[in-house]
């Protein structure tokens, strides 16, 4: 079995799953220097945020803990003194349907724990516009991953977002 097989089933079986409501997502308009915004779970010690910039959505999941260094296969701390070893921040977002393509993220300490991860997915990715379509979406990390069942509504908010930020060009 692949590498990418195998981590993607490793994940998988580590997922936390919670039950997504559109009252869960909250969408800010455009604003200043950052286009418009969509968040999940942000009362929440994890939860995500997707912005949208002129080619791309810019995607982040806040607080992520437990990473794990795939290189030496050791825990990444999730304390202030913490250091990510160069290499070690991986993130996917994964829309319900295929293999997430893990990609090399932008890590920051987060001030309340764990770490902040970015990634940047081209505004016609795959992932992006296979959520309006799915039950579930999730951001896989090598650590905390949350699997986001999705419902009507929720998917609807996902729907306004991307055609919110598709008409920003």
């Amino acid at each position: 079995m692949p590498i990418r097989a195998k981590l993607f089933s490793l994940f998988a079986m580590l997922a936390v799953s919670t039950q997504a409501r559109a009252a869960d997502w909250q969408l800010q308009a455009a604003e200043g220097t950052h286009g418009v915004v969509l968040t999940y779970g942000s009362d929440q010690p994890a939860s995500y945020r997707f912005e949208c910039a002129p080619s791309e959505v810019i995607v982040t999941e806040i607080g992520v803990t437990k990473l794990l260094d795939l290189k030496s296969g050791k825990p990444i701390g999730d304390d202030q003194h913490a250091v990510m070893p160069s290499g070690a921040a991986m993130m996917a977002l994964y829309g319900g349907k295929g293999d997430p393509q893990f990609l090399p993220a932008e890590a920051a300490k987060n001030p309340a724990g764990g770490w902040n991860l970015t990634i940047r997915l081209p505004k016609n990715d795959r992932q992006l516009k296979a959520v309006d379509k799915n039950e579930m979406m999730s951001l896989f990390t090598t650590g905390y991953t949350q699997a986001v069942a999705m419902d009507g509504g929720a998917r609807a908010k996902w729907k306004d977002f991307m055609q919110r930020c598709n008409a920003a060009r």
